[in-house]
């Protein structure tokens, strides 16, 4: 599978693209298909919530040697946090942010995660003022 980055500035994040998914197996069609179907917004947070959480175990990490090696080994990242098209999008959303039109559903896309952040906070507050 060909990896690649694409930096765009999109008012002030930045977006890369990581790849395109290539269908292996039945497994692979399963993930993919499990990538296109949007969250409602307590999935989406908790989703980001995960996400988050890994890039922030990952900055920790990458404050000694050892750490760094483990973050490139397994790929990731201490200031960009992977989501597919849709949840991209989603997420962008969230903070009122319109996502590029070379945003597609099965595309792989590594969000700042400062902006994911303020989606996570977007997201929480809604979830807080919302009933029961």
């Amino acid at each position: 599978m060909e990896r690649f980055r694409l930096e765009t500035v999109l008012d002030g994040p930045v977006i890369r693209e990581t790849g395109s998914r290539g269908s292996s197996s039945l497994f692979s069609a399963l993930s993919v298909a499990a990538d296109e179907v949007p969250f409602d917004e307590r999935e989406l947070y908790g989703f980001l919530h995960f996400r988050i959480d890994t890039a922030l175990k990952a900055q920790k990490r990458g404050h000694w040697s050892g750490g760094r090696v483990y973050n490139s080994l397994t790929g990731q990242s201490e200031s960009y946090v992977p989501l597919s098209g849709t949840h991209l999008r989603q997420a962008l959303s969230c903070i009122g942010l319109q996502p590029p039109e070379k945003v597609v559903v099965q595309g792989r896309y590594e969000l700042r995660l400062d902006y994911a952040l303020k989606a996570y906070a977007a997201l929480k507050s809604r979830l807080e003022t919302e009933p029961k």
